[in-house]
């Protein structure tokens, strides 16, 4: 009977032994495609001045890293977080479309649709563990001399996405533009060219007002200021002696002053394309001696 109870003493422990070698047996792990996406900036927001000649261009370098432990293979895209597509301004003006290229395969990852993430077929990314890739992004957008000036931009979603459609690395990135104030300014109409300037034949000079065949025109992105300045304070020169015979202008509903410089301003926040018909207000002739009368009048604008 001793015996007995030794020998189911010595089992007890054995068996417990066994128990717990079964009971920390490591599970299997799996290796995994673990991708990031860095863009080398988080934003590009370039300057433009729509009313020069040249479309708005700019880079981006994205690196992307393989940090898993297992190869990883996937196609550049962007995607949209529900906005409308386009760079776009706080104030409401129109939105600015645009053009996103993955340079290395020549593709368009444009997300017009909201979403681009197969790049239509373009190159695929095959990275080992810990291998990391450049690639490199340009943006092209042609705004028009119709664009207000401020900021326009829209903030998009990098993606690295398998060929199922599973996303495997994403990395946010804001692009824009910013519509730099600008204006610029001319005349149309009946005009000729003398000594390298424009200029309008008055006829014969006859006391009173005249609408003048010619046409002063602003574009500009915003608000501006149009200066006005005479050479000789408002008053038409006699080509060969001291004679002169006053006269006014008139640029649309603004009346000039001539005899010291002067301008008017328009405010606006939406680009202009604003027309000012020209008239004169010739003075008193009598007494005058006969021949050319002239002078030069200089129009500048500067955008607000």
């Amino acid at each position: 009977m001793t015996m007995k109870r030794k020998t189911r003493a010595r089992w007890l422990p054995l068996c417990a032994a066994a128990c717990g070698i079964a009971a920390f047996t490591p599970s299997v792990a799996h290796a995994t495609c673990n991708l990031s996406v860095e863009p080398v900036q988080d934003q590009l927001v370039i300057r433009h001045n729509p009313l020069e000649a040249g479309a708005v261009y700019g880079t981006v370098e994205v690196n992307i890293v393989n940090r898993g432990d297992s190869e990883c293979i996937g196609r550049l895209g962007a995607s949209l977080r529900g906005e409308t597509f386009g760079f776009a301004s706080d104030d409401g003006a129109p939105s600015i479309p645009y053009q996103l290229i993955d340079e290395k395969g020549s593709t368009d990852i444009t997300p017009r649709a909201g979403r681009n993430l197969r790049g239509m077929g373009g190159r695929a990314i095959r990275l080992m563990p810990g291998e990391r890739s450049m690639e490199l992004l340009s943006i092209a957008a042609a705004p028009d001399s119709a664009t207000s000036q401020g900021r326009y931009t829209q903030s998009l979603d990098l993606n690295v996405a398998g060929d199922d459609g599973m996303l495997l690395g994403t990395k946010p990135l804001t692009l824009g533009i910013d519509i730099l104030p600008a204006a610029l300014i001319g005349l149309k109409g009946q005009l000729a060219r003398a000594r390298g300037t424009n200029s309008v034949d008055l006829g014969e000079l006859v006391p009173g007002t005249k609408d003048l065949p010619i046409t002063l025109y602003v574009i500009s992105t915003g608000g501006y200021r149009v200066s006005i300045s005479s050479e000789n304070q408002g008053r038409l020169k006699h080509e060969s002696a001291e004679w002169f015979v006053d006269y006014r202008l008139r640029l649309g509903r603004h009346d000039l002053d001539l005899t010291s410089s002067d301008s008017f301003e328009i405010v606006s926040r939406r680009a202009r394309f604003d027309n000012y018909p020209v008239r004169i207000e010739i003075g008193e002739t009598a007494g005058k001696r006969a021949g050319g009368y002239t002078d030069t009048v200089t129009f500048t604008v500067a955008a607000l």
